[in-house]
């Protein structure tokens, strides 16, 4: 039988009683589900008392709001009726304020235009008056004060000049013309009278009258003109004082530099006292036209001048003459000629072009000097430009690099260096050649003379200012003090050990050592001297950052240079050492260990200590040893050959001990280490330096012979004796086995 589709189920317990029907309360059939029910029921019940109760509670204040409130509404009503009233009002009154607002905004209107209208009548009125007071002022020959009335003008707004209705009103009988065409008429016309009298002031070199007409310019709106007309008159200036300079007597040694300088110097002196006067004239920034043509007309000046200085002092025969030279000199070399081949005749000897290279320096010095003042007055008026908001015509870097004084000085430094770097070799080539030894000095001739030159053509390349010139020569520097200085130097040293007179080669050999010494010497002093003092000088020319490449170029050079002095000397040392010295260092220590013995009876040590056979002989040998370098070298080639016999010296008394036997501490060992100290104090007296360090291991070998007993080892020896052990463990037992009063087993059995 099919299931009742309508039959009730049993709601969940969690289901509200209240929101249950009343059939489904009647459904109910479990006891449980019954009780439960009826007791959620009474629950609710009461909730539902809980309720009504508060709402009777309020019930006395709730009439009473009622009743006020029933009170406002004859209030309420009231207001109402007035609101309604007031809403018809302030919408007429809108209408009223709209309609007053369309008349004031009509009036205001009108009024603009009447405003407008007086305006331009006003405009017109001061148009007319202008252009009368123009040309009733140059009937006058009132110049300034018709200028000021052109001036007027360009206030008045261009469509008023244009206008109707002053085509209408100013032509009159006797100035029939549109305003336009009178104004342009009559500026025209101030234009060329001023340009007339400006010409004629110049002429008469009246400085009221240029001052007076140059003022005028900007007034009549004839700016760029009026600049152009003050620097063709300056210009003017600069060009006759440098023509009166250089017809002055050219016998000067440095006439051309002084007579550029004079130039720049005129210019700079114009720059300074006329940009006051174009300032207040015509306002900031406007002198940056001026100094344009100053600079053309300083190209052209500078021309003239130093084409006369590259005639009269026969600047281009001389670089071709070395050109020429250099050309032979690749040619004798390409065909194996000898390096002492006789140089070109033609070439200029080298006190001819000296004075050249330092008019040439001074010449370059004062154009970059010139050129630091151009750069900083026309970067201050193209900031003032910037701060006006107008495009300059030109830059800084633009102005430099179109002037022509910038071009012919670079290929003049180009010259310069040519025949620099050909005075430099050829002083060099010739100071090698005539080399000469005094036997009051410790050096020969050359070290003095090619640093002379040195130091003489550095000091001009820095004076120049230029930084590429610097950079370039003192690469040249760097390469010719190898090819024609320290090779020169280490060729002779490769040579003279092959003379028949030993004795006289050595002293040329050292004389040779003291060169590349003194070099070294030279070269440091100089790049300190340059870079302390010489650079110091040229804050004013060279930027900050340019000045710290030079300083570092000297630097680089200096490194380079004593690099190769100190190796070729180094190399030079060992082998004089290793050829003259080496040789009799060994016999020296046998003579002075002649007789000498470290197994000693009482007798024997006292006899030793008493006539200290060893420490005299030491002395007097190597006294007799080292006198011819004490007096023939300088001090550090002494120290250094002296430190070689002191490591040489030291190797072979090791080698010494190794072989000899030692008897008690009181006795044979202590004799040996009282001679070592005499070895100690010899040298230490001789040579500067960490002498006692090099005489560690030696000291090491005397402490292990002189210790009482074998046990004492323990207390110098081991990871916790804070002893630096220079001798290695098989080093120590050999040591200790020199001792014949040691058992050899216990010192085989000695462990560190």
């Amino acid at each position: 039988m099919p299931a009742d589709t309508n039959q009730f189920t049993p709601p969940s317990i969690s289901v509200n009683p209240s929101e249950l029907s009343l059939s489904q309360l009647q459904s109910l059939t479990n006891i449980d589900d019954i009780q439960e029910y009826l007791r959620l029921l009474d629950l609710e019940e009461n909730q539902v008392d809980v309720d009504l109760d508060a709402l009777l509670d309020k019930r006395t204040y709730l009439e009473t709001e009622l009743d006020k409130l029933e009170a406002l509404r004859p209030q309420l009503g009231t207001l109402h009726s007035k609101s309604a009233d007031l809403v018809k009002i302030i919408n007429t009154t809108s209408k009223v304020a709209e309609r007053i607002s369309a008349q004031v905004r009509q009036l205001d209107l009108e009024q603009s235009r009447v405003q407008l209208s007086i305006k331009q009548v006003e405009d017109v009125q001061e148009l007319k008056s202008c252009i009368n007071g123009i040309y009733n002022a140059m009937q006058k020959r009132d110049y300034e004060t018709a200028a000021v009335y052109v001036h007027r003008t360009s206030t008045i707004d261009e469509k008023i000049l244009t206008g109707k209705f002053a085509e209408v009103a100013i032509p009159t009988g006797e100035h029939p013309d549109i305003p336009q065409k009178l104004l342009h008429d009559s500026m025209e016309t101030l234009y060329a009278i001023f340009s007339r009298e400006f010409d004629t002031a110049v002429q008469a070199r009246s400085e009221s009258e240029i001052s007076r007409f140059f003022r005028l310019f900007p007034l009549i709106g004839r700016e760029t003109e009026g600049l152009d007309k003050y620097s063709n008159f300056v210009c003017g200036i600069i060009a006759g004082r440098s023509q009166t300079n250089l017809a002055e007597d050219a016998s000067g040694a440095k006439f051309y530099a002084e007579t550029i300088k004079k130039l720049f110097e005129n210019i700079a002196i114009i720059i300074n006292q006329h940009q006051p006067v174009v300032e207040t004239h015509y306002g900031p920034g406007k002198m940056i036209r001026v100094i344009e043509r100053l600079q053309e007309e300083c190209d052209r000046q500078s021309r003239i001048i130093l084409n006369s200085f590259i005639d009269e002092r026969h600047v281009q025969r001389k670089v071709s003459d070395i050109r020429a030279s250099n050309n032979t000199a690749r040619l004798s070399f390409a065909s194996q000629r000898s390096n002492q081949a006789k140089e070109n005749d033609n070439a200029p000897d080298p006190r001819e072009i000296d004075a050249i290279l330092v008019e040439l320096a001074t010449i370059s010095q004062n154009t970059h000097l010139y050129f630091q003042f151009i750069r900083s007055k026309v970067k201050s008026e193209l900031d003032l430009l910037k701060v006006q908001k107008k495009d300059a015509a030109f830059n800084v870097d633009g102005l430099f690099n179109s002037s022509g004084l910038c071009k012919q000085l670079r290929e003049l430094m180009e010259d310069y260096l040519l025949i620099e770097v050909f005075y430099l070799r050829r002083s060099m080539k010739k100071a090698m050649a005539i080399d000469e030894y005094d036997e009051s000095h410790r050096t020969s001739s050359c070290v003095d003379d090619v640093f002379f030159v040195i130091n003489r053509c550095i000091q001009r390349a820095i004076m120049t200012s230029d930084v590429d010139v610097i950079s370039s020569f003192a690469n040249s520097v760097n390469h010719y003090l190898e090819t024609d200085y320290t090779s020169v130097i280490h060729k002779r040293l490769s040579t003279l050990f092959t003379s028949n007179d030993a004795e006289d080669a050595r002293i040329r050999f050292m004389i040779l050592l003291n060169n590349l010494d003194m070099s070294c010497i030279y070269f440091q002093r100089l790049s300190t001297e340059l870079q302390q003092d010489t650079l110091s000088s040229l804050t004013s020319l060279i930027a900050e950052e340019d000045i710290e490449k030079i300083r570092t170029l000297l630097a680089w050079l200096e490194d380079s240079a004593t690099g190769k002095f100190g190796q070729i000397l180094e190399s030079g040392l060992d082998q004089l050492f290793g050829q003259t010295v080496k040789p009799r260092i060994r016999p020296l220590l046998q003579e002075a260990y002649r007789d000498v013995k470290y197994v000693l009876e009482e007798e024997e040590y006292h006899e030793l200590e008493a006539n200290d056979f060893f420490g005299r002989r030491f002395v007097n040998g190597f006294n007799s040893l080292q006198q011819l370098y004490k007096t023939r070298f300088t001090n550090n080639n002494y120290n250094h050959i002296m430190t070689l016999i002191m490591d040489s010296t030291i190797n072979m008394l090791e080698k010494t001990i190794s072989a000899t036997k030692f008897n008690q501490a009181s006795l044979g060992a202590l004799r040996f280490d009282k001679d070592l100290r005499a070895v100690l104090s010899y040298f230490t007296r001789n040579v500067q330096g960490p002498v006692r360090d090099k005489f560690t291991r030696l000291n090491q070998i005397s402490m292990l012979l002189n210790l009482e007993v074998l046990s004492e080892i323990n207390d110098y020896w081991g990871s916790s004796s804070g002893v630096t052990w220079r001798l290695t463990v098989a080093e120590v037992k050999k040591v200790l086995g020199l001792r014949i009063d040691f058992n050899q087993q216990e010192v085989a059995n000695l462990k560190q």
